[in-house]
């Protein structure tokens, strides 16, 4: 499991986009969200930098 930490996420729409990003990236992974600490959980079979790539692609890029 990786634990990403992503400051510009703010609200639910923030939270949607960075789901979208990743399961478009892994169908199967699983995904956690702490919108109040701003941090990400994902369990993937995919790279940390794969991850990565896709959040950032998306426009939050995790710290």
């Amino acid at each position: 499991m990786y634990t990403f930490n992503v400051p510009k996420m703010s609200c639910g729409g923030c939270v949607n986009t960075i789901k979208k990003a990743i399961m478009h990236l892994d169908h199967n992974a699983v995904v956690e969200v702490d919108l109040a600490s701003r941090k990400v959980n994902v369990k993937s079979d995919n790279s940390e930098e794969a991850i990565t790539e896709a959040m950032s692609d998306a426009g939050y890029k995790p710290m």
